[in-house]
């Protein structure tokens, strides 16, 4: 019973001493919009209308450029949906939680006149470099790297 104590004892301390470096340092920095600055190029992929009998493969690449106050000023990305490419243009606004995850919504260019809203969860590392994110309207099933230029 003694080794069984010693050893569950251990297996907590040994828990509790890689958990906490990482609550240390969010606790050190609290994210914000400004966090989200500069030009990012991205790339995603994924399927459309997963869970239905539509559903159909599809990537994107582009560029964002984020005004660090909540707005991307300029985005566009080429878009391959089941093989057809289509290029586009879009505008958009972003917010950042203080933990460092953020909600960005997109309205995308699909065709003169056709504008389809997206949006996407992401998550700041890397020093702000990086920012992996998903999609998460429904029946998109997607997710992606913005990394900064």
């Amino acid at each position: 019973m003694k080794r069984l104590w010693l050893l569950f004892s251990l297996l907590v301390l040994g828990l509790g001493s890689l958990v906490a470096p990482v609550s240390a340092r969010a606790a050190e920095r609290e994210f914000t919009v400004a966090d989200v600055r500069g030009s990012y190029g991205f790339s995603w992929n994924g399927t459309l209308g997963a869970g239905t009998s539509g559903a159909v493969p599809a990537a994107a690449e582009g560029l964002l450029v984020a005004d660090g106050q909540g707005t991307f000023t300029e985005a566009v990305r080429t878009l391959s949906v089941n093989g057809s490419v289509s290029h586009q243009t879009a505008t958009g606004t972003y917010t950042v939680n203080s933990n460092g995850t953020g909600l960005a919504t997109l309205h995308v260019n699909f065709a003169p006149g056709v504008v389809r809203t997206e949006t996407f969860e992401f998550v700041i590392v890397n020093n702000g470099r990086e920012a992996p994110f998903i999609g998460t309207d429904p029946g998109v099933v997607i997710r992606g790297l913005a990394i900064k230029q």
